[in-house]
């Protein structure tokens, strides 16, 4: 059975194929547009998972968006306004702040239901015009993600949670995963939204909301979270199994914050507050259902310090993170779920690596480093060659096989260079136009792993996709301070030779040479822009980044402006 999937077309819009129960290839809109969580139907996506496969649209058996119809999604959010406004006459707020958020709510909703309806109409239209939509098949939007994380994890049993911004009426829900499927035990209802909590400190701090909030997980580590922990942490009411965020609509709140606190205490705050929320209610799902396994989705698990305390809650022995958790992600998701629907016996394969996007031959690659008339040289073994340039203290900008799936680079469209110089975080940034708080994230050898990060063991699957963070060792922080955040921790890449072998040869030499396991590895792109996917994207960013190598395919590529200088 080959089903195409179809993400939410408001933000990060992409496709995936899967057949018979694998996700065989997807790529995001925005990789081959060159436009930023690109908004819309993902025409060239589709195009290209099809003629990449050599399969026509008559050959696609099913295709699922992970949204309900507009009209449906409608009828869903005004039956929750009305249960939130009733929820709300009881709320511990003052008269004002009722009226608010009841003023706010309704609006938002009225906002909601127009922004569905419009996307709703482009998804059918253009079904329509390729000769899918009899072929058409909704999943409900958490059901997605969900099953995106649980049906990849390689696990029998877990405890699946999602949380995003909204979707589908929810902004996150509670399943427990089996081999019969995905059972739903709780739903978060909008706006009691961790998406819409984050959003706010996000946006309150000068950056961009759906955008920027790793940014903020990095800005915390400076703070003091005792400053503001209770003025924040009273925005919630905390129920039996979950929580009721109160101040969903007080806009001036977090703002107010700014007039007389640090941003890096105010992010501290949220960031404390968010994790003591998150793990609380989880903890208490993971004891009434004993369960040992946690599965992870949605907008809010890429915040990989949330993960990491999410995977410290007493119990949980293994956790799961689906590497593209965002909306992006659920199209996949929907599509595995549909799988199950239609085959109740399935079983499915752990996801072993995200490289599901395009590649590139070598005499493509050729053809655009001549263009710019770039000099370079061909090496049967370029492995070796990177790992010397690296122990010599360069950047090496590294495009090489399929295009990884979803928000990180791992190894095939990232930048390279050693993880000792704690400096770099600032003059690497500053070519690439970035303001970054966190530092780079460390690629390291699998075999390593436990000398480089403390209680590693259940979060190696999690590890191999940089979706947590890990407490370091000292053998960490002394050998690669540069990949060590301020409080101590990093968001590792494992890596292994089945998972991408040409990667780990780098990364093995690289060991040879120097005796430390790691390097740093950050995403191959300019600010403000989605990471590179063909080669004539990766020439451009390597000369306009100031990059010094490019490790471009079999070619090794010098800059000669940076020579000239």
């Amino acid at each position: 059975m080959k089903i195409l999937g179809i993400s939410s077309l408001d933000t990060d819009s992409t496709a995936s194929l899967v057949i018979d129960g694998k996700l065989i290839e997807s790529i995001a809109e925005e990789r081959l547009s060159r436009k930023k969580m690109h908004a819309g139907f993902p025409h060239k996506s589709i195009e290209m998972l099809l003629q990449r496969n050599g399969l026509t649209v008559d050959d696609i058996d099913h295709v699922t968006y992970s949204f309900y119809s507009w009209q449906k999604a409608a009828s869903q959010m005004f039956s929750r306004l009305g249960k939130n406004l009733l929820y709300n006459l009881t709320a511990k707020d003052t008269i004002t702040g009722k009226l608010r958020h009841a003023f706010h709510y309704f609006n938002w909703t009225i906002a909601a239901i127009v922004d569905h309806r419009k996307y709703d109409r482009e998804l059918l239209a253009n079904l329509k015009k390729m000769g899918l939509i009899k072929k058409f098949v909704r999943v409900e939007h958490h059901l997605s993600h969900a099953a995106s994380a649980f049906y990849t994890s390689g696990m029998d049993k877990a405890l699946i949670v999602t949380a995003d911004l909204y979707g589908g009426g929810l902004a996150g829900s509670i399943s427990l995963g089996t081999p019969k499927g995905i059972e739903r035990t709780m739903d978060i209802p909008f706006p009691d939204s961790l998406g819409l909590f984050y959003s706010q400190v996000t946006k309150a701090l000068g950056f961009k909301p759906g955008r920027h909030e790793g940014k903020i997980v990095g800005l915390a580590a400076f703070g003091d979270e005792k400053v503001l922990f209770d003025k924040v942490y009273n925005k919630f009411d905390i129920t039996e199994e979950g929580f009721r965020y109160i101040s969903a609509w007080d806009k001036s709140f977090c703002k107010n914050l700014t007039k007389k606190h640090t941003r890096e205490d105010i992010a501290a705050a949220y960031q404390s507050v968010l994790e003591k929320v998150v793990v609380d209610m989880v903890a208490k799902h993971v004891k009434k259902h004993k369960a040992e396994n946690i599965c992870l989705a949605g907008g809010i698990m890429a915040n990989v310090k949330l993960n990491q305390r999410i995977f410290a809650i007493d119990g949980v022995k293994n956790i799961f993170v689906f590497p593209n958790m965002g909306d992006g992600g659920t199209a996949a998701g929907a599509a595995l779920s549909l799988h199950h629907e239609h085959n109740k016996d399935a079983t499915f394969e752990q996801i072993t690596n995200v490289y599901l996007g395009p590649s590139y031959s070598n005499e493509e690659i050729k053809k655009e480093i001549d263009k710019e008339n770039l000099p370079c040289k061909y090496f049967e073994e370029i492995e070796k060659e990177i790992a010397v340039l690296l122990s010599q203290n360069n950047v090496v900008a590294r495009f090489n096989g399929k295009m990884e799936y979803g928000p990180r680079s791992l190894g095939n469209r990232s930048i390279l260079y050693p993880a000792v110089d704690p400096k770099v975080n600032k003059w690497l940034n500053d070519r690439l136009g970035r303001t970054e708080f966190m530092p780079f994230a460390p690629a390291t050898l699998y075999e390593y792993r436990d000398q480089c990060y403390k209680n590693m063991a259940g979060a190696e699957h999690a590890a191999t996709f940089m979706t947590v963070t890990m407490d370091c060792t000292d053998y960490m922080k002394e050998n690669s301070p540069a990949a060590v955040h301020v409080d101590g921790t990093a968001r590792p890449q494992l890596v292994t030779p089945e998972i991408n072998l040409s990667y780990y040869k780098i990364l093995k030499e690289y060991h040879n040479i120097t005796t430390i396991p790691s390097l740093i590895n950050t995403s191959y792109n300019m600010h403000e822009e989605p990471i590179v996917c063909s080669p004539a994207d990766g020439v451009r960013a390597f000369l306009d980044g100031k990059l010094e190598y490019l490790a471009i395919g079999n070619y090794l590529v010098t800059n000669p402006k940076l020579k000239e200088e």
